[in-house]
């Protein structure tokens, strides 16, 4: 692997074309944000699920009582 800087913390692969970024601190933060956005996704399905899971029990609800009643 041959790298080229072109930049204060960017270097080119010169096999791949491929553009890194060497700068360790901006590389933890991108994973962090990247993290947390995986996290705010899990939870936005979880929230989806206990929803559905929710309306499904009311129905269930609803339908015994028009039945009972």
């Amino acid at each position: 692997m041959k790298l080229v800087r072109i930049g204060k913390d960017l270097v080119k692969d010169e096999e791949t074309g491929a553009i890194l970024n060497t700068n360790e601190q901006e590389i933890e933060k991108a994973k962090k944000v990247k993290e947390a956005k995986e996290a705010d996704k899990d939870e936005i399905a979880q929230l989806k699920d206990d929803v559905s899971e929710l309306k499904d029990m009311m129905k269930q609800l609803l339908e015994k009582m028009n039945n009972d009643g």
